[in-house]
């Protein structure tokens, strides 16, 4: 079953779910945002009937209240509830990672924390979060006396944007800075447990100080050089948290010494704002697809037939003293620092932290390293 909630349904989203006819909770987002698409709801009681521990699929975390509340005894609500709070998560990979630092601690408790009680640099992020809202780096005490004050303000505006099922400022987790490469796996555990990969995404950055979710690329290169081991990493931390017929987007660091730490796991979702059709521009892999009918990539044959090319989704982040503002933004002037364009998404909400998603390809990493450094307030102008 599928389950469509804010705050973005993709059009090879909805195109899957009427050419195939799976089951789409009728809720009231999707009834009224269906777009004149044909799709096979099936209602709140049905689902608790017939889809407690069956295979489900949501665009949004957002659907998460919804499972918890009607699925509570369920592998799948357990599942979800572990990984989604990043402190119990820690605590049940905890054997696996022995050595790695890590401290639950509540919003009243930050002025009571100091930087030495860490004993090295370190993150600090919402316990239950999305994107990179409310997340700092840390690396000495008077950047520790000023992220406080920031986190303190951000509240506000973060708990108008996602339920708190989504975002939950009221509990933190300061975990250890990890050194190396960061990548983001799209992947399901199929009914016997074993992990299936659709997508590896690398995650570039700025520079050390950036924490933003601007780009994710993939390739062939970076599939093949990859695949084996972090199917392995997954088959581990799937077998240590029980995980059969549940999809996720798990973000993971690769050390320089080849260790692969994971960082967190989004739930029964793959990447985030539909942006994991990247799948499908890049490799025509329906994600939808694979997972309702437990298909696995023939990675050797596709991998064959794929351009030596960088592929990419970029997302123009609304600058956060716009965030709730009318505004207009200048999509055409965005658009002229990206050469091939596969698919472009407008997103005209002021009340959303995304203007655009743009899917991408290109010939080397210049193309990405100058979307990175776009400064997204050049293209918008107050109404």
């Amino acid at each position: 079953m599928f389950i469509l909630e804010e705050p973005y349904v993709s059009r090879l989203l909805l195109d899957t779910l009427s050419k195939n006819g799976y089951e789409v909770l009728g809720n009231d987002f999707i009834k009224n945002n269906a777009g004149g698409y044909k799709l096979n709801f099936v209602s709140e009681n049905e689902a608790r009937e017939g889809f407690k521990d069956k295979g489900i699929y949501s665009n949004s975390e957002n659907s998460i209240k919804f499972i918890l509340e009607n699925f509570s005894d369920s592998n799948t609500a357990r599942a979800v509830e572990l990984c989604k709070d990043k402190c119990k998560f820690r605590y049940a990979l905890q054997s696996l990672y022995p050595g790695f630092f890590h401290k639950e601690i509540f919003l009243d408790e930050l002025d009571d924390f100091k930087f030495e009680d860490a004993g090295k640099p370190f993150i600090i992020k919402p316990a239950v979060g999305f994107l990179s809202l409310g997340v700092h780096k840390v690396r000495s005490n008077a950047e520790w006396l000023i992220v406080k004050n920031e986190i303190i303000s951000e509240i506000a505006e973060v708990s108008k944007l996602f339920p708190k099922s989504v975002v939950d400022v009221s509990k933190f987790i300061i975990e250890e800075i990890l050194e190396g490469a960061e990548f983001a796996v799209d992947v399901y555990y199929d009914n016997e447990g074993v992990p299936c990969i659709l997508n590896i995404l690398s995650h570039p950055f700025l520079d050390a100080e950036d924490v933003s979710d601007r780009a994710y690329i993939t390739s062939a290169a970076i599939i093949r050089n990859n695949l084996k081991r972090f199917e392995n990493m997954l088959e581990k931390i799937g077998k240590t948290l029980g995980l059969k017929n549940f999809p996720m987007h798990i973000e993971l660091i690769l050390g320089q010494n080849g260790d692969i730490t994971p960082v967190e796991i989004n739930p029964l979702r793959f990447a985030g704002w539909c942006t994991t059709d990247l799948a499908y521009f890049a490799y025509g892999i329906n994600i939808y697809e694979y997972f309702a009918e437990q298909k696995k990539p023939d990675w050797d044959s596709i991998l064959s037939r794929t351009e030596d090319k960088i592929f990419y989704f970029a997302m123009a982040e609304r600058p956060k003293e716009l965030q709730n503002v009318n505004m207009a933004f200048d999509y055409e002037e965005l658009y002229k620092n990206f050469s091939n364009i596969l698919e472009k998404r407008e997103i005209n909400n002021p009340q959303k932290p995304v203007c655009a998603v743009i899917f991408g390809s290109c010939s080397g990493m210049d193309e990405v390293d100058k979307i990175l450094k776009l400064d997204m307030k050049s293209f918008v102008k107050r109404l």
